[in-house]
């Protein structure tokens, strides 16, 4: 088997693991079994489980920068309404992650400090796609200084901590239509006459 595709499959058997057993319950040698290959295979590629959670998290920041990428230029609400769609997504793909994010950082300080540094660029996306809406007229404009920044972290944030909440509380993670309403609702309050009008036009905004 071609490294790449070796690495591709033990990258892929560690996230099914790490999504359905939690991170902390799975070895290297179930990892190696899961991706079909000898764990001496699997440890020239990745030798050691940190290595291997590491490149699953690069992975995951790559797609979420990707994801942020059309915030860049004109983030409109359909632009907006797609982002909440792809990140639940990738979320669902990624699901470990999201569930134990803390036991994750302390587990690997490296990831924890590159993770800090990708919050903070996220935060500087949400927070100009905000600011772009207000400066058009969907939005309308703070009302103190600082405010779309408070709304970007609890944007933010609600995004990522939703399966975890979702998860205590013993209800579905797979409900959509609850994420997407989520995060529109906190958008909600600042509409302008244009801005309502803009989000009637989107598709299912009768159950956001």
């Amino acid at each position: 088997m071609p490294s790449n595709l070796t690495r591709r499959n033990i990258l892929d058997a560690a996230r099914l693991l790490f999504n359905r057993d939690g991170i902390v319950n799975v070895r290297l040698q179930q990892i190696a079994d899961e991706a079909n290959v000898s764990l001496g295979n699997m440890t020239y590629h990745y030798r050691t489980k940190e290595a291997v959670v590491e490149a699953i998290w690069a992975e995951l920041a790559v797609r979420q920068r990707e994801l942020l990428a059309e915030f860049r230029v004109m983030p409109l609400f359909a632009d907006i309404d797609r982002h909440i769609q792809q990140s639940f997504v990738l979320q669902q793909e990624f699901i470990f992650f999201y569930l134990d994010t803390l036991e994750v950082l302390r587990a690997y300080p490296t990831i924890q400090q590159q993770h800090q540094l990708h919050l903070q660029w996220q935060l500087q996306q949400v927070a100009m796609m905000i600011q772009f809406n207000a400066s058009r007229g969907a939005f309308r404009p703070e009302e103190f200084t600082g405010q779309f920044s408070e709304v970007a972290y609890q944007y933010l944030f609600t995004s990522d901590q939703w399966l975890y909440r979702r998860t205590i509380m013993g209800l579905g993670i797979e409900h959509f239509e609850t994420f997407r309403s989520s995060l529109w609702n906190l958008l909600r309050p600042f509409f302008t006459v244009m801005g309502i009008k803009e989000f009637e036009q989107l598709p299912s905004t009768s159950q956001a």
